[in-house]
């Protein structure tokens, strides 16, 4: 499989190639993101890095067990006499989690060609391919609640006078992977029969809705549609509200947002709601969220993220349950990222995270984890990069939270079969690198 895949990339990599030498050299635009972890942990093995079992995320800095990189190609193709700009745009992923059962390394999570600044859309853009559409994310913990991805097309920003601006998009759920119902396991009965778990996916927003100086209003509804050709599956959708404050010591910003889901518009295991997800959930499985996010440089020696997460899944009969993936279970997660610059090219960051999950029927599980992170980096503040790290992290853990690893992710930290046994405790020390460009 890996070979197979390394040949496509390099055959993808030369038509890439081609097309950027046959165009005029102005008109190309690359971007790029890349991050590595490695270390040692305190049982005197490689890196291992720590997530409770039902949280939908972890936090993120020294807790990466990873090498992962993207790198985005665009090249501009056509530009009419009154401004519309079309460009062709590609995008190549690797994600090496050193693990022998790691057989999709690459990926190819955008190739889409776009239509910028048209007339006709007042000054909107028209899409088709695969994109990462509108994604919404808090950083310290990377999660992603709102946005989801496919193959399809669409129309974003047109202008509706003001800062008001509409968006729509029409995703097919891609199937090019084996076949599942979400959550990982295998499609069972009219959907494998089918051959595709895919569906349709109406992605309606309305944004910049001003109420108040520098704060506006962004709303969102996804609509999936039953697949007639698989008589399993459901409909669903998903609602999103968010307030969106900007201008916090200069560029900083708040995020608050307010989610609700049913069926597979709970996202199932993606993290965003509206996401396609299992698509044999019925209405009465629902999610509803509460998030807040903020970012503030508050001097220029001295920056702070925080993350707040409130999550309630209900509706999934017990045949349906799989303890730390799906389950009927609210999952509260708190947690900052500071950075403190203390001189033009050294600083030190630091992550705190909590994440506690209550399940239906089970213990309550807990989960505290610490780094610090003295860094040499291009700038002092939060967003500058490249980062080149040395790091310290540590987690604690109830007997809860270790139970629910070993049935939900058995070698995993967690776990009893994992690095730390039977402990409830466990550090890291290694070295880190991220940058983006």
């Amino acid at each position: 499989m890996k070979t197979q895949q390394s040949a496509i990339l390099k055959k993808a990599l030369l038509v890439t190639g081609l097309m950027v030498c046959s165009q005029p050299l102005f008109a190309f635009e690359y971007n790029g993101y890349f991050r590595g972890l490695t270390g040692t942990n305190s049982s005197k093995g490689g890196p291992t890095c720590f997530q409770l079992a039902g949280a939908m995320s972890k936090y993120r800095l020294g807790n990466e067990c990873q090498v992962y990189g993207e790198f985005g190609l665009g090249q501009e193709v056509a530009k009419t006499d009154e401004g519309a700009v079309f460009s062709a745009n590609i995008m190549f992923s690797f994600n090496n989690s050193n693990s022998s059962s790691d057989t999709d390394p690459v990926g190819l999570p955008q190739i889409f060609v776009q239509g910028d600044k048209l007339p006709e859309l007042n000054g909107g853009s028209a899409w088709m391919g695969r994109k990462y559409y509108k994604r919404e994310a808090l950083s310290p913990n990377d999660f992603f609640y709102w946005s989801g991805q496919g193959f399809g097309g669409g129309v974003e920003d047109i202008s509706l006078g003001g800062t008001l601006k509409f968006s729509y998009a029409w995703l097919r759920k891609d199937n090019l992977i084996a076949t599942t119902t979400g959550g990982g396991l295998p499609a069972t009965g009219a959907l494998a029969s089918n051959g595709s778990n895919s569906a349709s996916r109406h992605d309606f927003q309305l944004r910049g809705i001003g109420i108040n100086p520098n704060g506006s209003l962004e709303m969102g509804l996804s609509w999936i549609g039953k697949d007639s050709s698989a008589p399993q599956a459901q409909s669903g959708y998903g609602l999103t509200v968010q307030h969106r404050q900007t201008g916090i010591n200069g560029d900083g910003w708040n995020k608050l947002a307010l989610q609700y889901g049913t069926g597979p518009g709970t996202g199932g295991t993606d993290s965003a709601i509206g996401a396609i997800g299992n698509l044999t959930h019925s209405k009465d499985v629902k999610r509803v969220r509460v998030l807040d996010g903020l970012y503030t440089q508050i001097t220029p020696k001295f920056g702070v993220e925080l993350v707040a997460i409130y999550q309630k899944d209900s509706g999934l009969a017990p045949g349906q349950t799989i303890i730390g993936v799906t389950e009927n279970k609210t999952w509260s997660s708190l947690g900052t990222h500071a950075v403190y610059g203390l001189t033009r090219h050294i600083k030190v960051g630091a992550d705190l995270g909590f994440d506690v999950v209550k399940p239906e029927n089970g213990q309550t599980r807990r989960m505290t984890k610490f780094t610090i992170a003295p860094t040499i980096s291009s700038g002092p503040g939060v967003n500058a990069r490249p980062d080149l790290r040395l790091f310290y992290t540590y987690a604690k853990w109830n007997d809860a939270a270790r139970l629910a690893a070993d049935v939900s992710n058995a070698g995993s930290a967690l776990s009893t079969t994992g690095a730390f046994g039977r402990a409830t405790s466990g550090s890291m020390l290694g070295m880190q690198v991220e940058t983006w460009f």
